[in-house]
């Protein structure tokens, strides 16, 4: 990967970082962001992470139901994708948005 492409994978990984962050302040989860695990497309990163309370343990009952998050490259929030549908259909449609 290129320094351009490290950069931007990197602010990706902590705009998901902030978002998750705030979405699972409840939680009392340990995130674990897995960089080596992302990818990037057309009009987004997609940043897969995890908890190290499922991590340590194996205990899916220790995790978020999803641990990918898409981070539009415009600087849009980040999202989940729906729980319905493919995540190839749900990657098209936020190219389609841009």
């Amino acid at each position: 990967m290129s320094d351009t492409g490290t950069r931007m994978l990197d602010d990706a990984v902590r705009a998901a970082t902030d978002f998750l962050e705030s979405v699972f302040a409840d939680e009392g989860y340990t995130l674990v962001m897995l960089p080596e695990l992302s990818e990037e497309h057309r009009t987004a990163w997609t940043v897969v992470f995890d908890t190290q309370e499922h991590i340590g343990t194996g205990d899916m009952t220790k995790a978020p139901f999803t641990r990918v998050l898409a981070v539009p490259k415009d600087g849009s929030q980040p999202r989940f994708p729906p729980t319905m549908g493919s995540f190839t259909e749900f990657l098209e449609s936020l190219e389609a948005e841009q």
